[in-house]
């Protein structure tokens, strides 16, 4: 092992010159937590209290060595006097000869056949398996980590009741022997919820993710409601927090094991669990203004209840104004059940004016969706009334009667501003002319983002790319009777940069519209710059068509900078269109999932 030799750096005029020579791994830990190199700008140092630093700087190196797995390492500290008015010398070399090396680890593990159905993943997790480089850090943390995997898992009481760990530092060798009694399985007990004022507790009961020992909020004793009562899991205690988190109906939640009442009694088999939340208000005014190049200024004026007619229901109503769109809107949600469904109905009226063509909407809706810990679900029944202008045609009526069904997955490390991970959204939807609607048509939708980080021992290391697949398909003889929510455009800051917001499309009348076929794709690789700020390049390409045989792709590529916001990456893209040939700017806030 390569040895380097460290002049250590003075902040102010130094006491003594310190010179290390030790592998690379232990100069930064012997130059900051020895006491000969903390003490080497000091104020305090006296002459005189040279000779101790060296004498404490072997003890030191020698716990540091071994503590890096240098079981055999030899230690060398030596001072040489001030002379002709130059400071102190003073020399630490360590010779660390070979790493010692795990050789041998048993691992024994006492308790019930679902304790026994745990030891691969124990293993798994183990940090010095043999073959590895022994560190007493590791060992201690791994031992740690084993219990607390076994606690979070039901095994409550889990514990060591045996340790060994053997170094024969002339074999360069150690011999590990680790044994736990995981104790017996705990099952979920009492859940008692506090914070509660304004909603009624049937919103927090329906949302526990597990069968309680005793019920959600009883006070009867553990032995009685210890049948039939799912295992404890730390999981589902976060699961929990997050559903309430999402629920509208909090501000903040805490959902914690009473582990004191655990070891109050012995004799317990169950763990209580304590629910703190805080309470949103019941009503809320919102004002909200903002500006995005694709649809210009925008102002909300928004109305939400959290507990119409006392039900727990949940409305949400406002105004959006927008240079291309006015809506109005509202709908009611219901709870959430304990199986993540919720029933939803609602109403909007909407006039959309964009690449020349003018639609106002009026759709009513209901349906039924579910939510999960990372995917959410919608079935709805929609009822669509449209009409249009065009420049140089005759206004239009449709109107559709439409049954679908959405899917989202999102799986990324943060929703507000995503390094890693992957999201998928399809949806599919279908009228018949038969019911209710101008034309039959079935639609199919699907979107995908993908967030790679860059590896961290690589040069470009905290650099991401972010890959974007979007396609879509109506099914129908022809575009025309179907609404245009149910047809495709592209062009704009979350689609093909380069183009206007939905200019990609189908050329009628003088206007573009919506076409029955889509397929884009996207990549863009971002770089930080300075704290929190990034450099981007990307390239779009892709557009929407009216058939397969008219599909030619348009291409957009550029640069621009990404700004880590407490609100999400604000974006600012300057990009060049191929088919246009000309730049456009693009500034937004967070992605479009």
């Amino acid at each position: 092992m390569a040895a380097a030799i460290v002049a250590a750096p003075c902040a102010r005029a130094a006491n003594y010159e310190l010179s290390i020579e030790a592998p690379d791994e232990l100069v930064e830990p012997l130059r900051t937590r020895t006491l000969m190199g903390r003490w080497i700008d000091e104020a305090g140092f006296e002459a005189g209290q040279l000779p101790l630093f060296v004498e404490r700087a072997r003890e030191e190196a020698v716990a540091l060595a071994r503590a890096a797995g240098y079981f055999s390492a030899r230690v060398v500290v030596e001072a040489a006097p001030a002379t002709d008015g130059a400071l102190p010398r003073v020399r630490m070399a360590i010779d660390a000869g070979a790493r010692t090396t795990v050789n041998r680890f048993d691992f024994a593990l006492d308790g019930a056949p679902a304790a026994q159905a745990m030891r691969d993943a124990l293993l798994e997790r183990w940090p010095l398996p043999e073959g590895t480089f022994f560190l007493s850090a590791q060992w201690e943390q791994g031992k740690r980590l084993l219990v607390e995997m076994l606690q979070q898992r039901g095994f409550v009481r889990a514990r060591i009741v045996a340790s060994r760990a053997e170094v024969d530092p002339e074999l360069t060798a150690a011999s590990l022997a680790l044994r736990i009694d995981a104790g017996p399985r705990f099952a979920f007990g009492p859940t008692v919820i506090r914070g509660l004022g304004r909603y009624d507790r049937s919103i927090v009961e329906a949302l526990v993710p597990w069968n309680a020992a005793a019920g959600v909020g009883s006070g009867r004793g553990a032995e009685e409601s210890a049948s039939g009562a799912d295992p404890y899991d730390f999981d589902a205690l976060l699961t929990l927090q997050a559903r309430l988190l999402g629920s509208g109906y909090f501000n903040a939640a805490h959902v914690l094991p009473d582990l004191a009442a655990v070891e109050a009694d012995p004799a317990r088999t169950t763990v209580p669990v304590l629910v703190e939340v805080s309470e949103r208000a019941t009503r809320r005014a919102m004002f909200g203004i903002g500006y995005g190049t694709d649809e210009g200024l925008r102002g909300l004026f928004g109305f939400e209840h959290r507990n119409l007619l006392g039900r727990g229901w949940q409305l949400e109503s406002g105004v959006l104004l927008q240079s291309v769109r006015q809506r109005v809107f509202a709908s009611v949600r219901t709870p959430q059940e304990a199986s993540g469904h919720y029933w939803q109905v609602g109403a909007r009226a909407e006039r959309f004016d964009v690449q020349g063509e003018l639609t106002d909407k009026q759709t009513l809706f209901a349906g039924q969706g579910k939510h999960g810990e990372d995917t959410e679900t919608f079935l709805s029944l929609q009822y669509q009334i449209e009409t249009r202008e065009l420049p140089l045609a005759a206004d239009d009526r449709r109107r559709a009667l439409t049954l679908g069904y959405a899917w989202n997955r999102r799986r990324v490390d943060s929703r507000l501003d995503p390094r890693s991970g992957y999201t998928i959204s399809l949806q599919v939807s279908g009228a018949a002319r038969a019911l209710a609607s101008d034309r039959s048509f079935a639609r199919l939708y699907a979107r995908g983002m993908r967030f790679w980080p860059m590896p961290k021992d690589s040069a470009l290391a905290g650099g991401m790319l972010v890959g974007l697949l979007e396609a879509g398909l109506v099914a129908a003889r022809s575009r025309q009777d179907i609404p245009s929510e149910n047809l495709f455009r592209a062009g704009g800051t979350h689609s093909i940069r380069g183009y206007r917001y939905l200019s990609l499309g189908v050329p009628e009348a003088g206007a573009i519209v919506g076409g029955r076929v889509l397929a884009l794709a996207s990549l863009e690789y971002q770089h930080p710059v300075v704290p929190g700020w990034l450099g981007a390049v990307f390239v779009d390409a892709g557009t929407a068509a009216d058939r397969r045989a008219d599909y030619r792709a348009a291409r957009g590529y550029g640069a621009g900078v990404r700004w880590r916001s407490p609100i999400g990456p604000v974006s600012f893209d300057l990009a060049y269109g191929d088919a246009t040939r000309r730049w456009r700017a693009h500034l937004s806030v967070g992605y479009a999932f």
